[in-house]
Parts: C-alpha cells; sequence; structure tokens
C-alpha cells in the first residue's frame, strides 16, 4: 500500500521545537514531516529536494533571515506549496505580515497540538486558519 501521508517540511532554529513538532505529526494517520530546517538558506534546499506538500515556518528563526523572508523566498519558488506561520507572538501585526509574504495561515505556539493539526490540513486544503486568539483582535 502506497504512502499517502502529506509531507510537512518543519522550519524552526530551535531544535527541540522541530522534534516536537515531528513527534506530533507522527500520531496523525494522514501527516508526516519529511524534513526539518533552522534557517533560510536550509529550507530552501529541503523544499527543493523533498517536495513537501505543506511548510510550516517559524517567524522568528534567530540570526539571518528571519520566517518572513524565508517564506516569502518559499512562496516565489514555489506558489502552490502552502505555507503555514507558526509563531508564539499573538499580535495581528504579525499574522498579517506573514499572510502578506505568501502564508495561508497563522497558527501560534500556544494552541495545543491538535489545532496545529487542524490548521495543517485546513491550508492543505486551500483553506487558511488564523489562530483564534488573533481572529479575536480584529
Amino acid at each position: 500500500m502506497p504512502n499517502t501521508k502529506k509531507k510537512i517540511l518543519v522550519v524552526d532554529d530551535h531544535p527541540a521545537m522541530r522534534q516536537g513538532l515531528r513527534a506530533i505529526f507522527h500520531a496523525a494517520s494522514d501527516l508526516t514531516v519529511c524534513g526539518e530546517a533552522e534557517n533560510a538558506q536550509n529550507a530552501i534546499a529541503a523544499a527543493k529536494t523533498l517536495q513537501p506538500d505543506v511548510t510550516i515556518v517559524d517567524i522568528s528563526l534567530g540570526k539571518g533571515v528571519d520566517g518572513f523572508e524565508v517564506m516569502r523566498r518559499l512562496h516565489r519558488k514555489w506558489p502552490d506549496m502552502p505555507l503555514l506561520a507558526f509563531s508564539l507572538h499573538e499580535e495581528r501585526a504579525y499574522c498579517d505580515a506573514a499572510l502578506a509574504a505568501g502564508a495561508r495561515g497563522y497558527c501560534t505556539k500556544g494552541e495545543p497540538s491538535t489545532v496545529l493539526i487542524g490548521a495543517v490540513r485546513d491550508v492543505l486544503k486551500g483553506k487558511s486558519f488564523i489562530s483564534k486568539k488573533i481572529r479575536l483582535k480584529r
């Protein structure tokens, strides 16, 4: 039976966060993490090699290029690949900037894993997703 799981690329500069996301998606029957990247250069290379179905991008990547620029670059090269911004920031301005950079959704790191999984599924279906705390701040 062929593997029909949707492939996720995780872009986050914290190894523990990448490992945690891998564990969360490992438990989902329809999703799997196909790769990880900690910076812009590795994210672009991994997207080219792995051809993920969706990419989750932390907007605060530490040194160098931030997640907004990573999303802009990914969106320019692969405009049909859904991008989900994943951040600790709960301010509307961050969400708006992520959407302007090409993200289909914005999920805060304070959400339960079930909400994150639902967000990934939504953007894979072409829907948008914005965390409830952000939506309430309109």
